[in-house]
């Protein structure tokens, strides 16, 4: 599902899933929840496996979003590819996220 990475007081979710769709959101965010007890300054989503985003997985970007605002954290995604992109684009929703064009660009300025 995810594979977990720390760096500081930043965490880095390396998404394992390529279709990231409402089957998978359950456990995605049980898994991502987890991480977060300790309410880290950054947390940076990897999507270069990530294929294909639905709405249910935009729902949970933007929960884990609010949710890190509400302790002064950020939330940054990396390596989207083309496709995902588009859908960003499409629903106009590529401004309200930190998109960066890979994981080291996400983690500076920490």
């Amino acid at each position: 599902m995810i594979e977990v990475t720390r760096h500081g007081n930043a965490v880095v979710f390396r998404v394992q899933e390529t279709q990231l769709q409402m089957y998978a959101i359950p456990q995605f965010k049980a898994a991502v929840t987890s991480q977060l007890i300790d309410k880290p300054k950054l947390v940076v989503f990897d999507m270069a496996l990530v294929e294909h985003v639905d709405s249910s997985a935009m729902g949970a970007l933007f929960h884990f979003q609010r949710e890190l605002k509400s302790w002064g954290g950020l939330l940054r995604l990396a390596n989207l590819n083309h496709k995902v992109t588009q859908i960003f684009q499409v629903t106009r929703t590529e401004n309200a996220f930190a998109i960066c064009d890979t994981v080291a660009d996400a983690l500076k300025g920490i």
